[in-house]
């Protein structure tokens, strides 16, 4: 029996409409638990976007300060190419402090506009030798005395941070998503089982005339995408309001932290759309498969 797009989208709407409560109530489910799973992303590109100043080998960067001489400057290179602990420790100078800057702030427009190149301390990126903890803890606690020098960050001291947050946003919040979004699909199932379940005599008719099972389930499994959809379309508009939060927090910050970069990006938002949106159409295309499947024989 030949597939009518009017007939699919006639009985898909009746679908979502009868059980208005049920429907109402999947949707909301899944965009809680989208919402939760788009977040976590974001969070865990944010911290990524942190430590990101600690590849290549850097365990630790030697902030100067911002209106140190050029002879000062000098002194503080030399003191690094001279110790016998470090093996190299780059220059990153004004021009590209501020370009990195720019890229980790991108979207925040206030402090974009309130800092400037003059603002931000250069540094030197350096890389030990010797890469255990402890050489690294002596080296950086012999700089941080260091005259013109403004502050020492540690790769050991920025990771173990942002580990804590993402740990307790990957583990606690992940599980909770995880049971939200069994809960969604149980619900969708549960949505298309009672649509199915009204409709058991309509079904008997029409396989009687011959259609068959796959004309009976696209309208109950397009309604359970329908409601997987909206719910990921309402969470992927929750990840850009949370992204407009954290701009706003760090717009609002009293100081200005090189140190823990913590920043979304555009790309960061985009991949939190794309694994909310894919994570939906999963979800109700399996929970409306299984389900059309199941209780087919009503």
């Amino acid at each position: 029996m030949a597939i009518n797009g009017n007939y699919v989208l006639r009985e898909t709407t009746a679908n979502l409409t009868r059980n208005i409560t049920l429907t109402v109530a999947s949707v909301l489910t899944v965009f809680v638990s989208l919402a939760i799973l788009g977040s976590t992303v974001l969070v865990r590109q944010g911290a990524q976007n942190a430590t990101r100043q600690f590849e290549g080998g850097v365990e630790f960067i030697v902030y100067v300060d911002a209106d140190i001489t050029p002879s000062e400057l000098a002194a503080v290179k030399a003191s690094l190419e001279d110790n016998p602990g470090v093996l190299r420790a780059p220059y990153v100078d004004a021009e590209a402090t501020y370009k990195e800057f720019r890229r980790l702030f991108k979207g925040q427009e206030t402090m974009l506009e309130n800092v400037r190149k003059g603002d931000l301390p250069t540094s030197f990126r350096v890389e030990p030798k010797d890469k255990s903890v402890e050489s690294v803890q002596e080296l950086v606690a012999y700089y941080q005395k260091r005259p013109n020098v403004y502050y020492v960050s540690a790769a050991t001291e920025v990771i173990r941070e942002m580990k804590a947050i993402t740990t307790f946003f990957n583990n606690g919040l992940s599980v909770f998503a995880v049971f939200l979004l069994v809960a969604s699909a149980l619900l969708i199932l549960n949505t298309i089982r009672t649509a199915m379940f009204a409709r058991r005599r309509e079904i008997e008719v029409m396989k009687l005339v011959g259609a068959t099972n796959w004309f009976i389930r696209i309208p109950f499994m397009l309604e359970g995408l329908i409601q997987g959809l909206i719910g990921g379309v309402l969470a992927v508009g929750f990840v850009f309001l949370a992204k407009g939060w954290l701009d706003d927090l760090l717009n609002r910050s009293k100081g200005l932290n090189l140190l823990q970069n913590f920043s979304i990006e555009s790309s960061d938002v985009t991949l939190a759309c794309l694994v909310v949106v894919g994570v939906a159409i999963t979800l109700s295309v399996v929970s409306s498969a299984l389900a059309t499947r199941r209780f087919l024989d009503v």
